[in-house]
């Protein structure tokens, strides 16, 4: 794994209970150094595993997404930053 995405307990809850992609809201920080593509883990704030998946953004880009919605992203950061960190088709639960 290139990275580590921690999850706030709503995005755990999406990601692990609903099997949905994770959005930059759920995010409540970033580990390591990986660009778009790379394989990252998501865990929760106790460091839990939940999935392992394909990130679409770099670590460089990801700090100024946290906690925003893919709408606030979008108007704010231009098209291309209204999408999923990872979607739901690239990850897998552990």
């Amino acid at each position: 794994m290139q990275g580590r995405l921690i999850l706030d307990d709503g995005a755990v809850k999406a990601v692990r209970d609903r099997h949905t992609s994770l959005l930059p809201a759920g995010i409540s920080a970033v580990e390591g150094h990986f660009e778009a593509g790379d394989a990252v883990e998501m865990v929760a704030a106790d460091g839990t595993v939940i999935a392992r998946g394909l990130v679409n953004y770099s670590a460089a880009e990801l700090p100024q997404m946290l906690g925003r919605s893919t709408v606030e992203l979008g108007e704010s950061l231009g098209r291309g930053f209204d999408r999923e960190v990872v979607h739901v088709d690239d990850l897998v639960l552990v």
